[in-house]
């Protein structure tokens, strides 16, 4: 049936743009592996539980399953941009005035690059009020070829428990995504780490209408970040920590 068919090559494409292999998607939707083959080449008449079980493994919403929307290969670029620094990956700065932090996420990063940003975020995070810091949060150049690209499930768990940390000292996020899929994914994580109420993810083809809301929404007229300041560059935390706390400005 075409429909099986179709439903299985978007199955597999959901879950090759997450960079999991069909043992990982089979053992977080608790299903047998070679019936998630058999799901991805249209061979299986699944029922709706099992759906949803694929949907929750791929942390997307049931409806999302039924979209359609491309997105760039994991391919040679991945390995070969990851061996680039990460201060070039992710690009950041923090506002003491605004209390702000926002960054810009350049290039891919694996499961120990989010780990190393995640703590330097929370030595950030000590040098604002608690309950006072806005994050400002650009994953649009997340893009190979025109095609958008998202984290895998192991990136997503690292930035989870990081807004778990966070949630005491935040008072607003807002997150331009780079398509529907991220949007979606985002949604669903704020929800599981409680920072839904206060969290906003934005996504359409307007850029600098998705830019002005997300500055709107954190009660800002502008940012460095956003702006394309080279200056955001300049204080490496990744490497140093926050010891240069007297050049943040």
């Amino acid at each position: 049936m075409v429909v099986l068919t179709d439903f299985g090559k978007r199955v597999k494409e959901l879950r090759l743009k997450a960079g999991i292999t069909q043992e990982s998607l089979a053992i977080r939707a608790e299903l047998d592996r070679s019936y998630v083959g058999a799901i991805e080449r249209g061979e299986k008449n699944l029922s709706l539980l099992n759906i949803e079980k694929l949907a929750n493994a791929l942390d997307v919403d049931l409806s999302y399953l039924f979209e359609h929307e491309s997105f760039a290969p994991r391919s040679a670029f991945f390995k070969r941009e990851l061996k680039k620094p990460l201060e070039e990956r992710f690009i950041y700065d923090i506002n003491l005035i605004d209390q702000v932090i926002s960054w810009r996420i350049a290039g891919p990063l694996n499961e120990n690059d989010v780990q190393k940003i995640a703590q330097n975020i929370k030595s950030l995070a000590l040098l604002l009020k608690r309950g006072e810091i806005k994050l400002l949060i650009d994953n649009e150049a997340m893009v190979v070829d025109g095609q958008p690209f998202v984290f895998t499930p192991e990136v997503y768990d690292v930035w989870e428990d990081l807004q778990l940390w966070l949630l005491p000292y935040l008072r607003k996020v807002a997150v331009l995504c780079n398509s529907t899929f991220m949007k979606n994914q985002l949604d669903r994580l704020a929800k599981r780490s409680g920072i839904a109420g206060i969290s906003k993810h934005i996504f359409s083809s307007d850029t600098e209408a998705n830019r002005q809301e997300a500055l709107e929404f954190l009660g800002l007229t502008s940012n460095r970040i956003l702006a394309g300041a080279e200056g955001s560059r300049y204080i490496n935390l990744i490497q140093e920590g926050p010891q240069e706390k007297k050049t943040i400005v």
